[in-house]
């Protein structure tokens, strides 16, 4: 018996406006909140008028089903709709903002000027709404379908009524589109760069209890449209379920949401002793790592030929460097032993929807600039089969080993066809966890995702990246 597959946004639009499941119509709500509410809150910046704005996306949908439905195929996606609504509602607000607050010229003013030397996606998100507005309807759809809800081709191509292939390449374009409205704005980047920085940062959790809220006020104001004959008396119910949604609402979220409260103050209490044993963590394998290289150090200047004026001393010192050798492999041990249980720490807390998957159609070089750009190279140089363009993001204590122990063939062709049997099954990339030492290396866990004859799995190991002259390349590998 074939699993049964969830119903399209438009027939989910559809029962709602046809038949008044209001069941169908929360489905929609709880499938989109977390994208319309962070579609808000890259715009405007403030998580209460980010939720207010995705109360109204919902009421808005809510009030316009009848007449939206009939427009729909039958396996369209509301995404693009969603993000485009966010994206008015959201100007609007900044408008009437600007015209309530006396101020508010000189905030704005803040607001448009980026400083240089801003991270790439505090630079990107204020403007990237802005320039997808210049999309088509089509190629504003694919984007918020590939990059903002992760889908592949396949279930995008389903949703726009393309095949597989054409999904792709207009995938690729309208990603090409983007770059050069990037461009005109003074964010130049590479498509595969800016593919990886929307993907792992374009949706956000919305609050606890935010769909439940939205449902409710969504719900209770489209059936208050849908029963009303005249403009006046619209008007009217509308001043009049103003004041009671907030009742209802406030009603609902303390009966329907008081588990999800708890659960949030949970997890929030779980995040802060999570963040807590991380520090302690992070602190102890610097002080660990700072007493190994100190060891070896005076281990390494130390004079190979003994002075016939000073046995006595030299052979002290040497027995005293013996003793710290074997106090360092006992740090060793507690060092790995650390990493197994950042490893265990940080598998807690996950999100329910993570955003940092990098999926392998979207890797490419990015350089080493940063820890994550590195593994990004690292990786799709592996799975191309280059070498040495592999090793050179890779530790020179590394590079020794794979280069003799691991890496397979004689000639250049065979090794380079040896990495790409290694890899050949991996589908994508996510980054779980970054802890700093020091502002030279921190530690980085990732997971591997494979996928072969139909069976699934994942890798995890905690890379130690630290950068040298001005690049980051992987030390150490703990599996």
């Amino acid at each position: 018996m074939g699993v049964m597959q969830p119903k399209s946004d438009a027939l989910l639009l559809r029962d709602y406006a046809e038949r008044g499941l209001e069941a169908s119509f929360s489905e929609l709500v709880h499938r989109y909140t977390n994208l319309v509410y962070s579609c808000a809150l890259r715009q405007v910046e403030s998580p209460d008028a980010a939720a207010e704005i995705a109360q109204r996306v919902f009421i808005g949908l809510a009030r316009g089903a009848q007449a939206l439905s009939p427009r729909l195929a039958a396996d369209a996606s509301l995404a693009g709709w969603l993000c485009r609504s966010a994206r008015n509602l959201s100007l609007n607000f900044r408008r009437d903002e600007f015209r309530r607050q006396t101020r508010e010229r000189q905030a704005m003013e803040q607001l448009i000027s980026i400083p240089e030397d801003a991270p790439d996606w505090e630079r990107l998100r204020r403007v990237l709404d802005e320039a997808m507005s210049e999309l088509t309807e089509a190629d504003y759809d694919a984007l918020v379908l590939r990059f903002f809800q992760n889908q592949d081709f396949r279930a995008i191509g389903k949703a726009i009524g393309v095949t597989d292939d054409t999904a792709q390449k207009r995938v690729a374009r309208a990603l090409e589109k983007l770059r050069g409205h990037l461009s005109q704005r003074g964010i130049h980047t590479t498509a595969a760069a800016l593919s990886i920085l929307i993907a792992a940062n374009a949706v956000q959790s919305a609050p606890a209890g935010l769909a439940a809220a939205i449902s409710a006020a969504a719900l209770l104001t489209g059936t208050a449209v849908t029963t009303t004959t005249t403009v006046a008396v619209a008007a009217s119910k509308t001043a009049i379920m103003t004041t009671l949604q907030k009742v209802l609402i406030s009603v609902t979220v303390a009966a329907l949401a008081g588990g999800e409260i708890y659960e949030a103050r949970q997890a929030a209490r779980l995040r802060e002793e999570n963040a807590i044993l991380q520090q302690q963590q992070a602190d102890q394998i610097r002080r660990l790592k700072q007493e190994r290289d100190q060891a070896t150090s005076r281990l390494a200047d130390l004079p190979t030929d003994k002075s016939p004026g000073k046995p006595n001393a030299d052979s002290l010192e040497l027995l005293k460097l013996r003793g710290e050798i074997g106090v360092l492999r006992q740090q060793k041990s507690e060092l790995e032993q650390l990493v197994s249980g950042l490893r265990s720490v940080a598998g807690k807390n996950q999100p329910e929807y993570p955003t940092n998957s990098i999926p392998r159609a979207a890797w490419g070089f990015a350089g080493y600039d940063t820890p994550e750009a590195a593994q990004q190279s690292i990786l799709w140089a592996k799975s191309s089969g280059n070498e040495q363009l592999w090793l050179s993001g890779l530790g020179t204590n590394m590079v020794g080993w794979l280069t003799n122990s691991y890496v397979q063939g004689k000639s250049e062709e065979e090794r380079s066809q040896f990495l790409v049997s290694q890899t050949k099954d991996w589908t994508d990339l996510r980054i779980l966890r970054e802890i700093p030492i020091d502002n030279d290396t921190l530690l980085m866990q990732l997971e591997l995702n494979w996928q072969t004859e139909g069976k699934t799995g994942s890798h995890v190991s905690v890379e130690d990246m630290k950068r040298i002259d001005g690049q980051w390349k992987c030390v150490n590998e703990y599996n």
